[in-house]
């Protein structure tokens, strides 16, 4: 009588992979009215950030250049701007 060997299925041990970090896929929103401050020079975004009047104003930075102004603050943010010396140029599409 002839016996088969039955081979034995690879071990199943725990092999660790590298993860990939995978973003979540972006919602894509649009606003409307937002007011946007753009400095040439990203050390004066940083001065208006840590400025005590004006930095509350700055709720989010886009870029090193670029910075959302609160809704509703935009008039206030302008003026505070000239007071302060600075000659923001102001563009309205």
């Amino acid at each position: 009588m002839t016996t088969a060997r039955r081979t034995r299925p690879p071990s199943k041990r725990s092999v660790k992979t590298p993860s990939k970090s995978v973003a979540p896929p972006l919602d894509a929103v649009m606003h409307t009215n937002l007011t946007l401050v753009e400095v040439d020079d990203p050390l004066l975004l940083e001065e208006l950030r840590v400025d005590r009047r004006l930095g509350p104003c700055i709720v989010a930075q886009l870029s090193d250049r670029v910075a959302v102004v609160k809704p509703g603050s935009s008039e206030w943010f302008l003026r505070t701007l000239l007071k302060a010396g600075h000659t923001p140029k102001v563009l309205n599409p």
